[in-house]
């Protein structure tokens, strides 16, 4: 018979500490180094989705470092918080923070690959620390909506765990785990593109209603998306030469007509990020639910990348230009 998980196994019982034992290597070294792990990926099976992965990767390492309540030894643990990437198709870049978590350790370079599984888009049936199968975009806030309903109205398991001396268990931080914070929170990452499904503005809006303040959007808005919108009626300019119109217009405006929580914020700022999830987590369960609306870069650290956004949304590359690639990041 399996024995009820204690909420002693999480990493990060109170919210005021770290989410993840912080790594050796400071945070923007840390996502450097992601990115060259995302680029030497993408180039060994051949291409893939360069532009969205390196902009949201920023948010994803500050979650998962910084914020999210997780147990990389048991991705399954009852009190975990969730997290759901929408944009399944930045998979690459999730997979990279979850390997450096020790998630797994199938190397990144099998991406992608038949029977590997580092599929395309996440599989939650494949890999540890995936929460969701996502790849069709637009569904994931529902999800999460679900899901956090059901933390809502499911008790957790609270048994206490018994050090091996018998001594009661404590967390980290020296406080009794019974008395540790432990309603799991579910976060759901989004691109800005895909926010122009209705099924994001239907979840948006029952989210609202049923108030659920545990509940947390994060808007990976980089401004592009692989097919924008059309000119203006009358306009005369090649499509090539216009500046992007956002995916959708006055993002934050309608977010909070909807009765969300609006929090923004610069997507590669790693410290405004940190503060920024933490205010979001501030909220009680029956607070507004909140979204962080994360203004980022297409392509961000690597300039080739920045400067052919549309190119770059999915593509392949030579093996020169993979080595300039390489060359724009920061020396490891």
């Amino acid at each position: 018979m399996t024995q009820p998980v204690s909420q002693r196994a999480l990493i990060r019982p109170a919210r005021s500490a770290p989410a993840v034992q912080p790594a050796a290597t400071p945070l923007a070294e840390e996502a450097a180094e992601l990115r060259r792990e995302i680029l030497r990926a993408l180039f060994a099976t051949g291409g893939g989705h360069y532009g969205g992965s390196l902009s949201v990767i920023d948010l994803l390492l500050t979650l998962y470092r910084r914020q999210l309540r997780v147990c990389p030894e048991q991705p399954r643990h009852p009190l975990r918080d969730r997290l759901i990437l929408s944009k399944g198709h930045a998979a690459i870049a999730l997979y990279a923070v979850l390997r450096r978590l020790a998630y797994f350790s199938e190397p990144l370079s099998a991406y992608a690959t038949f029977g590997s599984p580092l599929e395309g888009h996440p599989d939650m049936l494949q890999l540890p620390g995936v929460d969701f199968s996502t790849g069709s975009l637009g569904q994931g806030l529902s999800v999460g909506l679900g899901v956090a309903l059901a933390l809502r109205t499911t008790e957790p398991t609270t048994e206490p765990a018994t050090e091996p001396t018998g001594a009661p268990a404590t967390e980290p931080s020296g406080e009794p785990a019974e008395h540790a914070e432990q309603a799991p929170r579910t976060w759901v990452v989004l691109g800005d593109g895909e926010c122009q499904e209705g099924q994001i503005w239907e979840a948006a809006m029952l989210a609202a209603q049923q108030q659920l303040g545990h509940l947390h959007a994060v808007i990976d808005h980089n401004r592009f998306q692989e097919w924008g919108w059309s000119p203006p009626a009358g306009h005369r300019e090649p499509r090539e030469a216009q500046a992007p119109a956002p995916p959708v217009a006055e993002l934050a405006a309608k977010w909070r007509a909807f009765g969300w929580r609006v929090l923004e914020v610069d997507g590669h700022d790693l410290d405004a990020l940190e503060r920024t999830f933490a205010q979001a987590a501030s909220s009680q369960p029956f607070d507004p639910p909140s979204v962080v609306i994360a203004h980022t870069v297409k392509g961000k650290g690597v300039p080739m990348v920045e400067q052919d956004p549309a190119r770059f949304h999915c593509a392949t590359v030579t093996a020169a230009e993979h080595q300039t690639l390489l060359a724009s990041l920061p020396c490891p």
